[in-house]
């Protein structure tokens, strides 16, 4: 006879037929996606073959490997089984086993031959259509003697075995093409050659997303000389020119990040005017630093397409102090700015540009008619050695706010930072002034600007609120 107690009763869902595997299949995909473990992934997979099927899509999307062997062994099984070779939809590469680690990295191994030989494996993937490559953070040029754990020639090399291995796999039917490259920890330096060579173009020009953050020679113990490299002076040109423009038409989203260094107006400057970009859709840029009235205007007059404009830790150089060989070798211009005070027994001059963001927010909701999206924010650290929340893969993170440190300075003369950020309350103390020989503060642009700026921006974010009504389109997180 039957009683109560012999056993748990079938739930309402199970005696109805409702169960999980019955759902829609995007359903339970985005039940699978909040799944943070990949050990629960692996014991969903134990339940149904149809369950089964959606945890191995997210627990394989991504294929690894860096230069050990625990991860070449299980780059190469994942490749050999016909099964999960066909889910990996990015592959994620390493060029050390920790390329965050603070320790000495030289004791990690090299990428040899096995791991190049892993990376011609790339063909059995025939799914994936990104890759993200990741050198470590530290570099020097070929003048320099700083111990690192890739010198600029080893970044060369591996930079042509994955441009190999992606153009290698162009000739295997039925593989998707590499639509989507990330470079992360790129050096700043112009390889001869490379960017001129067919196997970069043949790779180059099939990509609709080039997403790169940017690094630069840093020595810790002597950064006195770190702004007299030359790469700081040829890279913007040869980034335009080689990079950018060959594959500029075809690009639909880009994203160009520095670590911690402002960049665009000098040593180098950004210059992309003659560029124009027709599909772009998508651009993000972090820590660009504008010095005069139409550093935007590439934007402005080149992306008329763009509906996503993310800018991370971007500022404005209002005061500028410079050693007049300085303004010379770096060819620095001078125009929109006003001679404060100059001495010629140090050879140097102050310098003031009365830019402010909310010309140019005003310049954004103008001039891009298709924007629907925008992002302003700013987080960062003094470590260089700490990951920046903002970088080429958090590039969709952030809000939309003004910011303290949207206004900077510059001072040539000052180590080991000749770019001193205002604090929250928007002082930039960090200032010596060898014209008047005083360590003083400078003004308070932040908050001088706060008011206009705030409802510059706020327009602008009511534009795009606007145009993604009238589109169809939910709710923006940054606004």
């Amino acid at each position: 006879m039957s009683t109560a107690d012999d056993g748990p009763k079938p739930t309402a869902e199970a005696s109805s037929g409702r169960t999980i595997q019955n759902l829609a299949p995007e359903i339970i995909d985005n039940i699978i996606h909040q799944v943070p473990e990949p050990g629960d992934l692996k014991s969903i997979r134990l339940v149904s073959k149809d369950l089964d099927a959606h945890a191995r899509r997210k627990l394989f999307r991504e294929v690894f490997l860096k230069p050990i062997d625990a991860t070449i062994s299980r780059w190469n099984s994942t490749a050999d089984q016909p099964a999960l070779s066909q889910v990996p939809r990015l592959a994620v590469i390493h060029t050390r086993e920790n390329v965050e680690d603070e320790q000495d990295r030289s004791e990690y191994p090299r990428p040899g031959e096995a791991f190049r030989a892993a990376l011609a494996a790339l063909s059995k993937f025939p799914k994936v259509d990104s890759l993200e490559l990741t050198f470590t953070p530290e570099c020097h040029g070929p003048e320099s003697f700083l111990d690192v754990p890739e010198d600029h020639w080893q970044r060369l090399e591996i930079l042509e075995w994955v441009f190999q291995a992606i153009k290698d796999r162009m000739d295997v039917p039925g593989t998707s093409k590499i639509r989507s490259l990330t470079l992360r920890n790129l050096q700043n330096f112009p390889y001869d050659g490379f960017p001129d060579s067919e196997l970069f173009s043949s790779v180059m020009q099939q990509l609709e997303e080039l997403h790169v953050g940017l690094i630069q020679e840093y020595n810790e113990h002597g950064p006195d000389g770190d702004y007299d490299e030359d790469e700081l002076l040829t890279f913007p040109p040869h980034f335009c020119s080689k990079w950018l423009q060959p594959i500029a038409p075809n690009l639909k989203a880009l994203s160009v990040y520095s670590k911690v260094d402002n960049w665009g107006c000098f040593p180098g400057y950004f210059d992309p005017s003659a560029i124009v970009f027709p599909k772009l859709e998508t651009l993000s840029l972090g820590y660009y630093t504008i010095a005069h009235d139409d550093d935007l205007d590439w934007l402005l007059n080149n992306c008329k397409s763009l509906t996503t404009l993310v800018m991370h830790n971007c500022m404005i150089a209002r005061c500028m102090l410079f050693d007049d060989s300085n303004i010379e070798s770096w060819k620095v211009s001078t125009r929109d700015w006003q001679v404060v005070r100059r001495s010629d027994e140090y050879a140097h001059a102050e310098y003031m540009y009365n830019g402010r963001w909310s010309a140019f927010f005003d310049k954004i909701a103008t001039a891009l008619p298709n924007l629907r999206e925008f992002r302003f924010d700013y987080i960062t650290t003094w470590d260089r050695e700490t990951k920046n929340v903002y970088d080429v893969n958090n590039r969709q993170l952030g809000a939309a706010k003004a910011y303290a440190a949207r206004y900077v300075a510059f001072n040539d003369g000052i180590l080991p930072n000749r770019w001193p950020e205002a604090e929250v309350d928007g002082t930039i103390d960090d200032w010596y002034n060898c014209i008047t020989d005083e360590a003083v503060g400078l003004p308070n642009f932040h908050m001088e600007a706060l008011e206009e700026d705030q409802k510059s921006l706020d327009r602008l974010l009511e534009l795009c609120r606007a145009r993604r009504e009238a589109a169809g389109l939910g709710h923006s997180s940054a606004n």
